[in-house]
């Protein structure tokens, strides 16, 4: 009796030794919205981790818009946490997606039986709701016709730190890539990166290879290709496969939908009434399946965990149903029907985001041919409520949508494209989720996209929108935040870059002529604790080093720098 006592108690220890770790709590937690950009990740476990597992294979971090992050680990707590700290801080405002897949194990061996994601946004410096155009940019060469401009990303592409602009166009199909000159301007377009034939419209990034660089999917809003565009870090894109997919895929989204730790895609189709899930084997390849949801008309398609189980879900908006539904992931890579509600028009894109702050996942619909845009409110728990419309004027034909902080006040703003009426809407969140529109912005011709970013590095939110009919990019410049004192006759502008930081922080300022300057740090009492000076600064842009550890910054509130024609320029650190 003894011997199979010590048996069985061995056997149960055994069993407690192989069990897959669990996620316990993580920080920032899902659909958090006000992060610090150089905030640390961290993720506790019920069992201690094997520290050779603990990489970036088995941790993957993206940013919308700065991409793969870089960083380091270590690992706390008896090896139960794991911290992970960025080598650069995440841009303002962009949405942060963590995913911690299968390739983790635990200190026994075991490996994550499921895996766990979630989702957390940058916070914002104080900004406007009310913007204004700075600038109207033309994309189509000389000449050129029509390209229907539809869409853009706005990804960091060559690795500079700064937002680039990739636009799509459907008549021409291809690609247009613009680079960020560090000053939110865009002097030159790349040659047309061509794809073939087959109307390029919706496109989003990941990291399909694992190689830390920016990857682009492209499908077709007419016909039933699939692209997969390889960046190279430099802004080109030197490498394209292609998959055939459903007819019309107007949507596509992006995750490790299997946690195998590769990103996998999923499209919507319009005209087939299905969707394809491509499934990354590791290496940027994909093996297509087969997805019929119930409904008809699907194109668009929004990502989010839920129901706060740690596994991605999506929304998916039905054209010609005229309803939005929620599927739910079972973390294997499949998708099951959870919930659907109504609404007044036809999907034509949707965004989540957790609008009223409850930490839940809602989602909000522009719905063409109806001229409604409703938000869907999430109750965590895999359902969705009646849709709430929301009170616009001359808001006809709505097609895009996008969300993010544009005030600095903590809570998710929406603006969204009318087609019909050639304008943009900005809608004022109060906190709970109830939106006003506060300002309608001007097309050239036909509002078809716009995008919030932080274009010019100065921490708050600017808007780009994209016009279809004149194949242009407009940029509404936000100037509600701090950082940036505009230039008078006395004064000389300039930016801190990266701001907020996690401890490097450079000057960057242009001249018209070769001049000395200095840049004298004060305190929050207004005590002067460092100078950097440089005798002689070049035309044209320069960068100047001002901090280079997280113990100046976290120690300063501001820089005034004067130049050697005694013009004097002041900036403010954002925390």
């Amino acid at each position: 009796m003894r011997s199979l006592l010590l048996i069985a108690s061995l056997c149960h220890s055994l069993a407690t030794f192989a069990q897959s770790p669990q996620v316990l709590t993580v920080s920032p937690t899902n659909l958090y919205g006000a992060a610090n950009p150089a905030q640390n990740i961290e993720i506790q476990f019920d069992a201690p981790i094997d520290p050779a597992s603990v990489t970036s294979a088995s941790v993957r971090i993206f940013g919308r818009w700065s991409g793969p992050a870089a960083g380091s680990f270590v690992l706390e707590d008896g090896d139960k946490r794991i911290v992970f700290s960025p080598a650069l801080p995440f841009f303002a405002g962009e949405m942060v997606t963590v995913s911690v897949n299968k390739k983790l194990r635990s200190a026994s061996g075991s490996a994550l039986e499921k895996g766990y994601f979630w989702q957390y946004g940058i916070k914002t410096a104080p900004g406007s709701l009310k913007q204004n155009k700075i600038d109207v940019i033309e994309l189509r060469l000389p000449g050129e016709g029509w390209i229907q401009t539809y869409g853009a990303y706005a990804g960091d592409l060559n690795n500079d730190g700064h937002s680039d602009i990739t636009a799509v166009n459907e008549q021409s199909d291809d690609l247009r890539i613009l680079l960020n000159n560090g000053a939110g301007q865009f002097p030159v377009t790349s040659a047309p990166i061509d794809m073939g034939t087959g109307s390029a419209s919706p496109n989003e990034a990941g990291d399909f290879d694992n190689d830390g660089e920016i990857d682009l999917v492209v499908t077709t809003a007419h016909n039933n290709e699939t692209r997969v565009l390889f960046g190279d870090g430099l802004g080109g894109f030197p490498h394209m496969d292609k998959y055939i997919t459903g007819n019309a895929t107007r949507a596509v989204l992006v995750g490790d939908f299997d946690f195998d730790g590769d990103d996998d895609i999923l499209t919507a189709n319009r005209n087939d009434g299905t969707m394809n899930r491509l499934d990354n084997q590791g290496d940027g390849t994909f093996v297509l399946s087969l997805f019929n949801p119930a409904g008809n008309g699907e194109s668009a398609l929004a990502l989010a965990d839920a129901n706060n189980d740690g596994i991605a879900d999506f929304f998916v908006g039905f054209y010609s149903s005229q309803k939005v539904a929620l599927y739910l992931g079972d973390g294997l890579g499949n998708f099951n029907f959870s919930s659907e509600r109504p609404v007044t028009g036809n999907p034509w894109m949707i965004c989540a985001s957790d609008f009223n702050g409850d930490g839940f996942a809602d989602v909000a619909s522009a719905n063409s041919q109806g001229n409604k845009t409703a938000v869907l409110f999430g109750d965590g728990l895999g359902g969705i409520a009646v849709p709430v419309n929301l009170s616009a004027n001359d808001h006809i034909f709505p097609l895009a949508i996008d969300a993010g902080d544009l005030d600095g006040d903590g809570d998710v703003d929406i603006v969204t494209s009318s087609y019909d009426s050639n304008n943009y809407s900005v809608f004022e969140n109060d906190g709970a989720g109830t939106f006003t529109q506060v300002d309608i912005l001007p097309a050239s011709l036909n509002a078809s996209c716009a995008i919030l970013h932080d274009r010019d590095g100065d921490g708050d939110l600017d808007i780009t929108g994209t016009d279809e009919g004149d194949d242009v990019l407009i940029l509404f410049e936000n100037p509600g935040t701090s950082a940036v004192f505009e230039a008078d006759v006395h004064k000389a502008a300039f930016r801190l870059f990266p701001n907020p930081s996690n401890g490097v922080v450079f000057a960057e300022i242009h001249l018209d002529e070769p001049m000395s300057a200095r840049f004298d740090i004060f305190d929050f009492a207004g005590k002067k604790i460092k100078s950097v000076e440089k005798e002689h600064l070049p035309t044209g842009w320069s960068t100047v080093l001002i901090f280079n550890s997280l113990e100046e910054v976290a120690a300063a509130c501001q820089v005034k720098m004067t130049l050697g024609n005694g013009q004097t320029g002041s900036g403010v650190l954002i925390r």
